[in-house]
């Protein structure tokens, strides 16, 4: 760990002296200002003091008008630089959020142009080491990482186009594959369990989840006059989701993409469970407590969990006589179970893919594929007709 502590020289002005050490030997670097001791201390904690110098001789000798990562990481998310368009404030916010959380804590001092290769892949073999802050207990996810990945490589290629610097060092990093967090498949026996222990006033939003597959977004952001009753069966159009603005508070906006714009079947105990409706501009999911936007952490916390955590409880399923839930599902794992029992039940992936309201089919398939009911016996069937008849030709040609 690099020590940072303030020295008075004999002129009576203070200096920030940064103390680490190098292959088991003392160095230190003097800062007239303690922010930019502060930051280099945190790169030395992240990179190695080696490594920290070079950045630090790098950054002192950078040309006129080259960045550091983290100032063209900033111009590049910034709105009125032009360089990325099409995004909203609050995702805007977010890439900023997951750079800072990333690479730019390995590599955000470094000038764009001393960046290499080598500095990417010793960025990713110490992000490939973090913690998850979702999952406790287990290192980053490899979709994480890929995030993450894709958010730098995405930087640097705007900084070649820009001709700033020569080529994207970060392109074809190879990552390793990491720890996939599977989605959690309810049967309908968990979902039922599950939905006992769930507070009263959020069952019908529950089994609107589990029954349409929708996003926690586009589910929240329902009203009344989505819902078409006058056909049989009964729809629901989904052309809106709430949004995180620049300020984090919830705004309405399309859907993810233009495949989620979709309409959605009901069937008559669904309706029936979401109760009389109300004004064509309300809610059909506020929260109980403000009528509002319901809130996912606030839903997370005082709902999802304490049901979750009683499902998964021998001594509270025992008095229903139900088997407890033998893993910890999210919300969002409602829209997982959702499309697997759909695939279970025989549908095909082209109507699945619509009903989720997936971009492409190969993200249905990736997903959802390996549960296709008859894909292992329709697999083994053929290579039994292929493969019949060999063993007696082996014993034949051994003769």
């Amino acid at each position: 760990m690099a020590s940072v502590t303030p020295r008075r020289n004999r002129s009576g002005t203070v200096i920030w002296r940064v103390q680490f050490r190098i292959d088991g030997k003392m160095s230190q670097e003097s800062f007239e200002e303690e922010k930019a001791a502060r930051e280099f201390g945190r790169l030395v904690d992240n990179v190695g003091g080696d490594a920290a110098r070079k950045v630090l001789v790098a950054r002192q000798s950078k040309g006129e008008g080259m960045p550091t990562l983290r100032e063209y990481t900033e111009k590049y998310l910034d709105p009125e630089s032009g360089l990325i368009t099409g995004i909203e404030p609050g995702t805007r916010a977010g890439y900023m959020s997951n750079a800072e959380r990333s690479f730019l804590q390995v590599l955000g001092d470094y000038p764009l142009s001393a960046i290499t290769k080598a500095d990417v892949g010793k960025w990713v073999a110490w992000q490939e080491s973090q913690d998850s802050t979702i999952n406790k207990g287990k290192t980053i996810s490899a979709k994480t990482m890929k995030n993450y990945h894709s958010g730098l490589s995405a930087v640097l290629k705007s900084a070649v186009e820009e001709g700033i610097i020569p080529n994207n060092v970060a392109f074809r990093t190879r990552l390793s594959k990491g720890i996939k967090h599977e989605g959690v498949f309810l049967s309908r026996t968990d979902f039922a369990t599950l939905l006992h222990f769930t507070d009263d006033r959020y069952k019908r939003f529950l089994l609107f989840l589990a029954g349409t597959g929708c996003r926690w977004g586009e589910a929240t952001a329902v009203t009344w006059g989505d819902i078409n009753f006058d056909v049989q069966p009964p729809t629901i159009r989904i052309d809106k989701a709430w949004k995180k603005s620049a300020t984090g508070a919830p705004v309405l906006k399309h859907p993810k993409s233009s495949r989620a714009v979709r309409t959605i079947s009901l069937w008559d105990e669904l309706v029936t469970a979401l109760g009389e409706p109300g004004n064509s501009d309300e809610l059909v999911f506020p929260s109980p407590e403000s009528g509002t936007h319901l809130w996912p952490g606030t839903f997370r916390s005082r709902v999802w969990l304490p049901a979750v955590a009683k499902a998964m409880d021998e001594e509270e399923c025992a008095t229903i006589g139900a088997k407890p839930l033998t893993k910890r599902p999210t919300v969002h794992d409602l829209r997982h179970t959702h499309a697997s029992w759909l695939v279970a039940s025989g549908a095909p992936l082209p109507f699945v893919q619509a009903r989720m309201g997936h971009e492409s089919i190969t993200t249905t398939i990736g997903v959802y594929g390996h549960l296709l009911p008859d894909a292992h016996i329709q697999m083994a069937d053929m290579m039994s007709q292929t493969m019949s008849g060999v063993l007696p030709l082996q014993g034949e040609l051994e003769a």
